[in-house]
């Protein structure tokens, strides 16, 4: 039990004391400068600024890492678009869904009448070559 206490008073004021490693410990940041702007100055000597410098044209833009991310998005979205015009286009949808002809998902029933919607074309386009060619009275 002494031990315990000697212990205590010995190592407990030792752990206040910061470490070694945390006697150097720097702010650093990290600023964008445009064209000839100046680097800013550090507030204090703890203080450590890294600056990049990028063209004035560029003042003003969305970063260009951003930019490519949403053009690569973008892409992804149009080729998403028309693979799934292609496959509604030729018949070949997927089993459930808007398009599939099914029971299942939402949507599903409106595959069932695109066979009606051919049909339904075709009338009127013969309809319309026979008015087309009725003689006209006037």
């Amino acid at each position: 039990m002494r031990w315990m206490l000697l212990f205590a008073t010995v190592v407990a004021p030792l752990a206040a004391i910061p470490a070694a490693a945390q006697d150097g410990t720097y702010r650093s940041r990290t600023v964008e400068v445009f064209g000839n702007d100046p680097c800013p100055k550090a507030s204090n000597p703890d203080e450590i600024i890294v600056c990049a410098r990028r063209p004035e044209e560029e003042r003003y833009r969305i970063p260009k890492d951003i930019r490519e991310a949403e053009k690569a998005a973008q892409i992804a979205r149009e080729d998403q678009v028309a693979a799934n015009r292609a496959a509604i286009v030729s018949g070949r949808t997927a089993a459930s869904g808007i398009g599939s002809c099914s029971a299942a998902g939402a949507g599903g029933i409106t595959g069932c009448t695109q066979g009606l919607n051919v049909v339904g074309a075709a009338k009127t386009i013969v309809e319309g070559v026979k008015t087309a060619t009725e003689p006209v009275d006037d």
